[in-house]
């Protein structure tokens, strides 16, 4: 979701608001405002534990109270981003795009770099054995990296519904739930959304469609953003807007966006989704058989001429 592209509160008033740094043709940050915003830059990178992507550090750094939710103040930081990348202050490894990517197709050197590849990469789906089938759906492309490098660990498909997905993408998803369910298992989406009028009514038109177009029986449960979740991570929240389309029945309270959740608190919240749902016993059993197999593919790569 782009920020707003309006005059910030802080404008509008007449004053700049505490805490908001910004840019403009007359007023530029101090030095020691520049100092500030990279610790919390590099402190929001620490924690993260991995790559993010330039739209989720804003929103960190919006629910931090470090720059304003403004599209002037997002090109700002990037340019700010481009400079400390250069310049070694800040590692060029530390985000990813998600909206760009390369295709191509995979080769080998020969048939034994395919077997090491093979080697490396084999997993077994430890989900065969288990009672359920999971996926894990989310809402913004800003977190998907995130969401992915946990779920994915635990061979757990990651789809990416940007709101309100559509019917041509859940047409796709109810025929793979609906076989995970022919198969005898339990069908089950973990959504994560804005708490918001419209990031609550894309998740519940979701389930709708899947459960009244496609006639799937599973389960949909919201995993973020919750008004618990809020409480208990004292989440940074914004007025819920009033003239959008879903807005008229909203009892929610503020607005919150996903993106302003810690990296490290949505990993956690899907690893403990996830894990909760696992027969331990045939997990490990499988994981061993998995070990077994991979060795077995390590020694024919070894032979290998």
């Amino acid at each position: 979701m782009k920020p707003e592209v309006k005059k910030s509160p802080e404008k509008r008033a007449g004053k700049e608001q505490k805490g908001f740094y910004e840019t403009s043709p007359t007023k530029r940050r101090t030095v020691t405002q520049m100092r500030e915003m990279l610790a919390a830059i590099r402190a929001i990178l620490n924690e993260s534990d991995g790559q993010i992507t330039v739209r989720h550090l804003f929103y960190r750094l919006v629910g931090l109270r470090v720059i304003p939710k403004t599209e002037r103040a997002y090109k700002s930081l990037c340019g700010h981003l481009s400079k400390w990348r250069r310049s070694e202050e800040i590692p060029w490894s530390a985000f990813s795009d998600n909206t760009r990517w390369h295709i191509r197709q995979e080769t080998f050197q020969g048939v034994k770099d395919a077997l090491k590849n093979t080697a490396e990469n084999y997993r077994r789906n430890l989900w065969a054995t288990q009672p359920y089938y999971v996926e894990v759906w989310v809402e913004k492309d800003a977190i998907a990296g995130i969401v992915a490098d946990t779920a994915n660990s635990f061979g757990v498909p990651v789809f990416v519904c940007r709101g309100f997905a559509s019917l041509s993408s859940l047409y796709s998803a109810a025929n793979t739930f609906r076989e995970a369910t022919n198969a005898g298992k339990s069908a089950l989406i973990y959504h994560l959304g804005d708490h918001d009028p419209s990031g609550v009514a894309a998740g519940d038109s979701l389930r709708g469609a899947l459960r009244d177009d496609f006639k799937v029986d599973l389960q949909f449960i919201r995993l973020a953003v919750t008004p618990e979740q809020i409480e208990a991570l004292n989440l940074p929240t914004r007025p819920t807007k009033t003239t959008v389309t879903h807005a008229k029945n909203w009892a929610g309270g503020e607005s919150v966006e996903l993106d302003a959740m810690p990296s490290v608190e949505i990993k956690t919240l899907i690893e403990s989704a996830i894990t909760q749902l696992i027969d331990r016993r045939q997990w490990i059993e499988l994981q061993r058989t998995e070990e077994m197999e991979r060795e077995t593919l390590r020694q024919i790569c070894m032979t290998a001429a």
